[in-house]
């Protein structure tokens, strides 16, 4: 008997392996966890206890996290989920989990250009579009077409939104300004060649 559960278990771990990107190490935290649950080797798990296999692996960590976690457990049917349903949702979870790490990571960049122009950490504020334009022609030396990175934009005061959307719709050239930008301020570089003129744009934001 436990021969044959030992073959059953590795039949449903190379299927896991086909079906889904997961690691040699994500395939045994999931079956541990499957199993912890499944004490009596039903191959099944309570819908109403999936949410304790998902806290213990760390996606149910916000409100954002729990909703989607909601939202996908209603697209299983029935009141249990097998082994590779439950992969299936683990996957959905950490993609998403990825996903707002990412839209953090890009809104904590154009935080940090923003205030370094002169907006506020709290997003209050605005940024003279003149000093972009002098930075991004002068400093950096960036290869943007100015007229089509500006566009219909007639404001001289960006706020927040404003600034994040000029950025947005002028490409990824126009990008790398902010990523240098907010780089720069979390590590304290000096742009001495690049920027040469970095230290009167602080004093001028501050």
């Amino acid at each position: 008997m436990k021969r044959k559960t030992l073959l059953l278990e590795s039949d449903i771990i190379q299927q896991i392996k086909s079906a889904f990107n997961l690691n040699q190490l994500e395939i045994t935290e999931l079956m541990t966890q499957a199993k912890r649950y499944d004490p009596k080797g039903t191959g099944y798990v309570s819908k109403n206890e999936v949410d304790d296999i998902m806290r213990d692996l760390k996606l149910l960590t916000n409100e954002k996290m729990i909703a989607k976690f909601k939202e996908e457990l209603k697209t299983y049917d029935g009141k249990v989920l097998d082994v590779k349903q439950i992969c299936d949702l683990y996957c959905k979870l950490k993609n998403y989990q990825q996903q707002l790490e990412d839209e953090e990571t890009i809104t904590q960049e154009y935080i940090d250009a923003f205030v370094a122009l002169g907006g506020q950490p709290d997003r209050s504020g605005y940024v003279q579009k003149q000093t972009i334009i002098d930075i991004i022609q002068k400093e950096f030396e960036l290869k943007i077409d100015l007229e089509s990175f500006l566009g219909d934009f007639q404001l001289t005061q960006l706020e927040f939104e404003d600034f994040c959307q000029l950025f947005e719709n002028a490409g990824e050239d126009a990008k790398s300004f902010i990523t240098s930008f907010s780089s720069a301020r979390r590590n304290n570089t000096d742009f001495t060649v690049r920027f040469k003129d970095f230290e009167k744009w602080e004093k001028t934001a501050m």
